[in-house]
């Protein structure tokens, strides 16, 4: 399957994830982030929070447990996942996130520009349980050329 425009607007399956202290703690003990507000219910609270709060970036991870099929789903609409490079993630963040929060996802495909080299741009809105956006996320990929 050839890479086109026509993709624009694609929805993405949308998944719902579970949002794991013990995971909160893991992704920061992985970067370093050794804030206690990340590993602590009262020190986060005692910072206002209203529980632990999710560190940025780390709603990526939710892709990698609640959409694994991703690059399956990626190859079926043209993009060749062998040639693929990250190339840029953005977020804006409207809410705090918090341990014990379900989450859920929704993406689309937002831009396609086609040539020497292939960039596709995905959108994903993160949503708590009143189905309130809380995180968007949008995601560059870039096909490095044929050879």
């Amino acid at each position: 399957m050839q890479l086109t425009k026509d993709i624009i607007g694609q929805k993405l399956k949308s998944y719902t994830i579970q949002v794991e202290k013990g995971k909160i703690r893991e992704f920061c003990m992985a970067i370093g982030e050794t804030n206690p507000i990340f590993f602590s219910e009262e020190e986060a609270k005692k910072a206002g929070y209203e529980g632990i709060p999710i560190p940025p970036t780390f709603q990526t991870s939710f892709q990698f447990w609640g959409y694994p099929e991703i690059f399956e789903d990626m190859r079926k609409m043209g993009i060749d996942t062998d040639r693929l490079l990250h190339m840029k993630e953005e977020y804006t963040y409207l809410k705090p996130v918090y341990a014990g929060m379900t989450i859920k996802a929704e993406g689309e495909v937002v831009d396609v520009k086609t040539g020497k080299m292939e960039v596709v741009t995905f959108r994903t809105t993160f949503k708590d349980e009143k189905g309130e956006p809380c995180i968007i996320a949008e995601m560059g990929i870039i096909l490095r050329p044929k050879q």
